[in-house]
C-alpha cells in the first residue's frame, strides 16, 4: 500500500541589527530585502508550516545557514543556533528534525552535538561531533537520509583528514544502502555545481571535491532518491548525468531569509514536500512564500505559490522529467520562452525586481542546472556567448523578471 506522508526543507539565517551594509537602520516588522531574518520572520515561517498537514509530516530537514553574515565570535553564533534550536523544538515537538551545517556555521564541536543530541541517535552523533555528518536510518520505511557537511567541499577544507573520512563514510553508508535494499535521500546545504548568478563563488565545492560527489552519485544513482539543499536563497534544481543519460537530481529551496544581495533579493520561502513512504519516491511538492513588502505593511500572511508537477506540467518527479524541463528553459521558440518566465518568477520567489534576464542570462541558468562539472559549465556558458556573438545576440531579448513573492518548503525542510 502506498502510503503519502510529508517532510519539511527549512533554510534560514538570523539577521543581527543592521542592514547587509553592516549599519543600524530602521526595518520593518518582518526585516528587509538587502537583510538577513529577522526573529519574528523566523516565528512566523514556523507557525505557518506547523498547520501544513501537521499530522501526516514524516520529519523536517535544516540545511544549515541560521547565522548572520556580520555574527561575531563563537559564542555568539552558538546561542543564535541555540535560539532556532529551541524554536524548532517548540514547533516540532513530536517530530524529528534532522539539521546540516551551513558555511557560516561553526564547526562541529560538543556543544552543537548536545544541543541536538534530541533529535540525532548515538552513532549520528559520534560522526556528527567529529566531522559533521550522519546518516538516520528510517526503518519503518527502508529509507536512509544521508546528512552531509558540504562545508568540507570547499577550496578551504577539501584536503582535510576531516574531508577524507567523510569521502570514506559515504561509500561505506551508501554500500550498505545498496546491500540493504535501502532508498537514500542526501540532504546538504552547497549542492554541486555553479550558481549562475555568482559562478565563482568562494563557498563553493573544490573542482575535485565536485568532481568526486557527480561520480559518487552516478555509481548509486539507483538507490538514490532525491538530493535537497539549500545555500543559493533560490529555487531551482540540477539534473546529473552519466554518459548524457540524467540519472539523478537535485532540488534546492529558497529561503526564510529575503537575503540574497541588493541587486537580488528573493520573499522569503518554505517548501513542503510529499513523498511514498514504502518506496521513498518523492511525488511533489507545493511551495510556499511570503510578501514581504506586504507583510511588513499589514499581517504576515503565508500562501502557496505553486505546486511542482502542475506549475510545470511534469508527470512526475524523476531525473528524466527535470531533463526534459530544463530543455524547455532554452530560449527559443515563444512557448520556451514562457517556460522560463514562469521559472524565473518561481527562482526569485515572486520577489519584484527591477533586473532582467536576456538570452546568456537564460542560457546561463541552463549551463548551471545541467553542467555540474565546473568546467563543462564554463565551457557551455562561452559555447553559448559566442554563438551569441556570432549572430549580433539576436536572441537575448530582455526577459522581465518576475514581478510577485513566493518562497518556504516543506519535507519539511527549512533554509533560513
Amino acid at each position: 500500500m502506498e502510503i503519502k506522508k510529508f517532510f519539511i526543507l527549512l533554510d534560514c539565517r538570523r539577521a543581527d541589527e543592521r542592514g547587509s551594509s553592516g549599519h543600524h537602520r530602521a526595518l520593518g516588522r518582518f526585516g528587509d530585502y538587502s537583510c538577513d531574518s529577522s526573529l519574528e520572520l523566523i516565528e512566523s515561517a514556523a507557525r505557518y508550516m506547523r498547520t501544513r498537514h501537521s499530522e501526516n509530516v514524516e520529519f523536517v530537514l535544516w540545511t544549515g545557514d541560521i547565522i548572520a553574515a556580520h555574527t561575531g565570535n563563537d559564542d555568539e553564533k552558538h546561542q543564535a543556533i541555540r535560539n532556532m534550536t529551541e524554536l524548532l523544538g517548540r514547533t516540532f515537538s513530536s517530530h524529528f528534525v534532522f539539521p546540516v551545517l551551513g558555511h557560516l556555521d561553526p564547526a562541529p564541536s560538543e556543544s552543537l552535538t548536545n544541543m541536538w543530541s534530541h533529535w540525532l541517535p548515538l552513532e549520528a552523533l559520534q560522526t556528527f561531533k567529529y566531522g559533521g555528518y550522519y546518516t538516520i536510518e528510517q526503518k519503518q520505511s527502508k529509507l536512509r537520509i544521508v546528512a552531509l557537511n558540504t562545508n568540507l567541499f570547499s577550496v578551504r577544507d577539501s584536503s582535510s583528514v576531516q574531508a577524507r573520512r567523510q569521502w570514506e563514510w559515504l561509500d561505506a553508508v551508501l554500500d550498505k544502502a545498496t546491500a540493504n535494499k535501502e532508498m537514500v535521500y542526501i540532504v546538504g546545504h552547497a549542492a554541486p555545481g555553479s550558481d549562475s548568478r555568482h559562478p565563482y563563488d568562494p563557498s563553493a565545492a573544490a573542482a575535485d571535491a565536485n568532481a568526486k560527489y557527480l561520480q559518487t552519485v552516478r555509481r548509486h544513482a539507483k538507490i538514490i532518491a532525491g538530493q535537497f539543499f539549500g545555500h543559493l536563497h533560490a529555487d531551482t534544481f540540477r539534473v546529473i548525468y552519466d554518459n548524457d543519460r540524467p540519472v539523478s537530481w537535485a532540488l534546492l529551496a529558497p529561503s526564510v531569509s529575503p537575503h540574497r544581495d541588493p541587486a537580488d533579493s528573493s520573499n522569503p520561502g518554505l517548501r513542503l514536500y510529499k513523498f511514498d513512504t514504502n518506496t521513498g519516491k518523492v511525488l511533489d511538492y507545493t511551495q510556499y512564500y511570503l510578501d514581504l513588502a506586504g507583510a511588513n505593511r499589514n499581517l504576515a500572511e503565508w500562501a502557496a505559490e505553486y505546486n511542482l508537477t502542475q506549475y510545470y506540467g511534469l508527470h512526475e518527479v524523476s531525473a528524466t522529467s527535470l531533463h526534459n524541463l530544463a530543455e524547455k528553459l532554452q530560449i527559443g521558440s515563444p512557448h520556451e520562452t514562457n517556460i522560463f518566465h514562469k521559472y524565473l518568477r518561481a527562482y526569485h520567489a515572486r520577489h519584484e525586481s527591477s533586473e532582467s534576464c536576456d538570452g546568456a542570462c537564460a542560457h546561463q541558468h541552463f549551463c548551471a542546472i545541467t553542467c555540474l562539472d565546473h568546467v563543462t559549465y564554463r565551457h557551455c556558458v562561452e559555447a553559448a556567448a559566442s554563438a551569441l556573438a556570432a549572430a549580433g545576440d539576436a536572441s537575448s531579448a530582455l526577459i522581465p523578471v518576475a514581478k510577485t513573492v513566493l518562497s518556504l518548503y516543506v519535507l519539511l525542510a527549512f533554509v533560513f
